[in-house]
């Protein structure tokens, strides 16, 4: 049977804590990419300017 003793408790318990710290900046990262992602998008609409229905679209409409 393991033996627990305070050094093994924090030991584990600072893995966990570094891990949990890991997540958040990989997390943050994450965030940070989609929102560049809308950002180039919005550029990109800009740049364009509206878009033309297409023809399905038209036909629905009539």
């Amino acid at each position: 049977m393991l033996g627990l003793n305070g050094k093994n408790v924090r030991h584990h318990f600072m893995g966990v804590y570094g891990k949990v710290v890991q997540i958040r900046e990989l997390v943050d990262v994450i965030d940070q990419v989609f929102d560049s992602v809308n950002k180039v998008g919005d550029i990109g609409k800009a740049m364009l300017g509206p878009r033309k229905a297409s023809a399905k679209k038209l036909d629905k409409l009539r």
